[in-house]
């Protein structure tokens, strides 16, 4: 590239974040199954619609995964807020 006389952007590293070790568990989760997530797609526009529950359902019932009610409710957050931020994304896109 410089060759070509263009320089390349040069990578920011990511900020650091800290979560406390009560979530620890359904961040991993969220890791394991943020695959799940749903979108629809039309004419020039991406939804994302959160993640599919009862692919995560079944992918838990599969793979064997214990979990307890308030590890779901922070997953089901977690799947929340990220579908808020990527729809965000795919508006500012398209305006």
């Amino acid at each position: 590239m410089a060759k070509l006389g263009v320089t390349p952007p040069v990578a920011k590293e990511p900020e650091p974040f800290e979560f406390w070790d009560e979530h620890q568990s359904a961040v991993e989760w969220f890791i394991q199954v943020q695959d799940l997530m749903r979108y629809q797609y039309g004419a020039g526009i991406a939804i994302c619609e959160g993640l599919d529950v009862l692919a995560v359902k079944a992918d838990a019932e599969m793979s064997g995964r214990e979990f307890e009610a308030e590890d779901y409710l922070k997953l089901r957050l977690i799947g929340n807020e990220v579908a808020r931020l990527t729809n965000e994304k795919l508006n500012n896109r398209a305006s």
